[in-house]
């Protein structure tokens, strides 16, 4: 995955724009290919303003996306069953706990082993809880569920759900705005965008970074975004809320 230091990606933006006025024939050249790119850019987050997973998925590598998903499937078709933990087990590594604890952990240990045994999924693949659902998706689909897993409104929802709490009252939390402030084409396959979002008003003491870089390539004459897991990142490593949410 392409990463790059917050102070980097300003200094990119400056060689970028740089570039463009010291040498008026490549920009020329390249101004097509800019359009292009932006043109891309712009609708991949007008789909994801709108929540429309797949057509935001369509705009991506999914190339490049599907050696890494089979190997997500891969490994999880290796992983073996984890232990499931005795009352004999409970006990003996709390002497304190009597046994009518220890039967009703154990109980609700289970219960949500058994209903969501691979939890984790829904972090990377939004609404997939268990190998089953995994296994049963396309590779475009699980591009969609890639994408919609890094929007904070579905982390924020998800959140919301785990803690018991209902969706009829999830409260508002719109997209930000979503702008681009740099695009370098750096050859006829791969072009660089920095863009950056309103989701904290600009405050940079907010968010990790305030500037994001998207890679493109371009085949068969298209030009599509390389699949990554920050491709809406904001900032914001989780959420969570108290029991008051279910009041």
């Amino acid at each position: 995955m392409f990463m790059m230091h917050p102070s980097l990606r300003q200094r990119f933006a400056a060689i970028a724009f740089a570039a463009s006025s010291l040498l008026p024939h490549g920009a020329i050249a390249q101004a097509p290919a800019e359009r292009a790119v932006r043109a891309v850019v712009d609708s991949f987050f007008a789909a994801v303003a709108r929540e429309k997973w797949d057509s935001a998925a369509a705009l991506i590598d999914v190339a490049r996306f599907e050696p890494y998903f089979k190997q997500v499937v891969g490994n999880s078709r290796a992983e073996l069953p984890t232990h499931k933990m005795t009352v004999e087990e409970m006990m003996a590594a709390d002497s304190t706990m009597p046994r009518a604890v220890a039967e009703w952990e154990i109980a609700r240990m289970n219960k949500y082993r058994d209903t969501e045994p691979h939890f984790a999924f829904s972090f990377e693949f939004a609404g997939v809880r268990t190998q089953q659902e995994l296994f049963a998706l396309r590779p475009s689909d699980a591009l969609s569920r890639f994408i919609e897993a890094q929007d904070d409104r579905g982390r924020m929802r998800e959140a919301w759900r785990r803690s018991g709490c209902p969706l009829a009252i999830f409260p508002a939390f719109p997209a930000p705005n979503r702008s681009i402030i740099a695009i370098s084409v750096t050859d006829d396959s791969t072009a660089y965008v920095i863009h950056t979002s309103d989701r904290f008003g600009g405050d940079p003491l907010m968010s990790m970074s305030q500037e994001h870089v998207m890679r493109l390539h371009r085949k068969d004459g298209r030009w599509r975004i390389e699949p990554r897991r920050d491709l809406l990142s904001s900032g914001i490593a989780g959420f969570g809320f108290d029991a008051s949410c279910r009041k």
